[in-house]
């Protein structure tokens, strides 16, 4: 099994335990040892672009200018269809990254659209990850449809999680469901499992 390292150009904890616990359901699947690492330091990462791929790129050539080792970086959203896709790449500001009062928030602009059907309430989670190894650049993406439920449920992932019904799993919300359950059909699951394919076929990029 091939053994690769990368930084995750993240400050934020539930991500990287996320990213991490992907790499470790994934890797036996397709013979890469996967380890992704904190930044050396606390940075202060620049996120200006209009997508998620060109933040995700940004975010990762933030980190490979500063530290000049392999790399990853995702960005995400929530798109949801009755407010014409919004948040999207602004999902972290749309709720001031208070998750719990965002999800509040949602709810709320729901209901005074009249979204009262599944129908009316569906969206998704949106991931672009890029990767950065010695001038190599890779963007991999994922998407999770679904639909917003009508209240929180669950207290497990986080972020916009309670609120979300993956089509994958109908049965319960997104933080309801155990971590290899979700991380196997969720964006970002989907997105590195794009990774993973990758490394699989081209790991040499990566190895010592």
């Amino acid at each position: 099994m091939r053994n690769m390292e990368l930084i995750f150009a993240t400050g934020n904890a539930g991500k990287l335990r996320e990213v991490q616990q992907i790499c470790d359901l994934l890797g036996p699947k397709y013979g890469v040892s996967l380890k992704v690492l904190p930044m050396p330091e606390k940075a202060d990462i620049p996120e200006t672009g209009v997508t998620y791929r060109e933040n995700s790129l940004q975010k990762a050539e933030y980190v490979w200018n500063r530290w000049h080792k392999p790399c990853i970086a995702d960005d995400s959203g929530m798109e949801v269809d009755a407010l014409d896709g919004g948040p999207g790449i602004y999902t972290a500001r749309y709720c001031c990254r208070d998750f719990a009062k965002g999800i509040g928030k949602l709810l709320k602009e729901l209901d005074a659209l009249g979204a009262d059907t599944p129908e009316k309430r569906r969206g998704s989670f949106v991931c672009c990850l890029t990767l950065i190894s010695d001038g190599l650049v890779r963007h991999f993406e994922g998407r999770c449809p679904g639909t917003i439920s009508e209240s929180p449920r669950g207290d497990a992932g986080f972020g916009f999680d309670p609120v979300f019904i993956a089509d994958a799993a109908p049965d319960r919300c997104m933080a309801e469901l155990e971590d290899n359950r979700k991380n196997s059909i969720s964006h970002r699951g989907l997105a590195m499992e794009g990774l993973f394919r990758f490394l699989a076929g081209e790991g040499r990029y990566l190895m010592d």
